[in-house]
């Protein structure tokens, strides 16, 4: 029962108190409590309160556990769309509804696999917290197997796609984006969140905001990435504290999706001269691809893509052995 008490605790100051703190004060009443017996006052869970009110405590739970922002939103998301489909309380929720939900979100938006599975994994991650929480005694969503997702063969921008990008670019800031979600091979969030603060000019690096706790990493600007951006910010007719700052005041930081529709635009302009499909995602693709084609050591690429599983950047060392392996058999046969 203590852990349930914690966790309500934990979802109430969620939004009060910075995840380190939080963290801190959650300990010190780890220490306190086990003096003490907590017992509920009531047992039953108000119904009409259940659904909202669980997945505010699991979000909670996932900030505790130093989760990224995004990551946390995304499960969010995923669940309240799920109980608005299947209208019934958590704990009666059968492995069945978890089924016909998975095949109801694939039919009607035609979605991808990838993306299904994304719905089975949010879904199941949570079932899982509650049965560790003892919520449940068991996890309707175990039984429905991970979804076979073919790997995606995401092509990186060639050489000459990148510059048709550059010159598709209207604006001081298009430019200065395209060379710097390059250069750096940034995730779109981090790159949104980067403010003037966060680079240093003398080595080009930037300091980078890692979405989980305080963590953060260091990357590095390529020289025409240094002279797009000095070229944005001297043409910019505002202060903002954000490097790539909204047009409009308050001139915050651009949001994620905002940047994410900035590269659409540009890529669309280039027309037929473009033929690979270009995201923020893509350009930080090809910013590894380009590494690891050019010799650099795995590991320091991990370390610049801010992974932390160093089997995630070997899938760009077997790609480019593939290709090795491809020449191989074309030239030498």
């Amino acid at each position: 029962m203590y852990e349930k008490f914690r966790t309500a605790l934990a979802a109430r100051l969620a939004d009060k108190l910075p995840a380190k703190l939080l963290h801190d004060v959650l300990q010190e009443l780890d220490m306190v409590a086990s003096d003490y017996d907590v017992k509920r006052k009531c047992t039953d869970l108000i119904v009409a309160e259940g659904i909202p009110e669980i997945i505010k405590m699991y979000c909670a739970a996932l900030a505790v556990e130093n989760k990224a922002l995004g990551t946390i939103d995304g499960y969010r998301r995923k669940l309240v769309e799920f109980f608005d489909f299947v209208r019934k309380p958590y704990n009666n929720v059968t492995t069945n509804d978890v089924r016909v939900f998975l095949y109801h979100v694939q039919q009607s938006r035609n979605l991808k696999k990838a993306t299904v599975e994304l719905y089975r994994v949010s879904i199941n991650a949570f079932y899982n917290w509650l049965v560790d929480e003892e919520y449940l005694e068991r996890n309707p969503a175990r039984r429905i197997a991970p979804i076979d997702v073919p790997e995606s063969e995401r092509e990186p921008v060639t050489k000459v796609e990148l510059e048709y990008l550059r010159m598709a670019c209207k604006t001081l800031r298009e430019k200065a984006l395209i060379d710097f979600l390059f250069s750096t091979g940034c995730r779109v969030s981090e790159c949104a969140a980067v403010a003037m603060t966060d680079i240093d000019w003398s080595d080009r690096s930037v300091r980078i905001r890692h979405g989980k706790g305080d963590k953060f990493r260091i990357v590095y600007f390529n020289a025409e990435s240094e002279v797009s951006l000095k070229a944005y910010l001297a043409g910019r007719k505002h202060e903002s504290a954000a490097l790539f700052a909204c047009s409009r005041a308050p001139y915050g930081h651009m949001s994620k999706e905002a940047l994410e529709a900035e590269v659409r635009h540009i890529r669309s302009r280039t027309g037929d001269k473009v033929k690979t499909p270009v995201s923020p995602h893509v350009l930080r693709h090809t910013f590894a691809t380009t590494a690891i084609d050019n010799g650099m050591p795995v590991e320091q690429v991990q370390q610049l893509l801010g992974h932390a599983n160093l089997d995630t950047t070997m899938i760009y060392v077997k790609r480019n052995q593939e290709k090795i392996k491809a020449s191989h058999q074309k030239y030498i046969s």
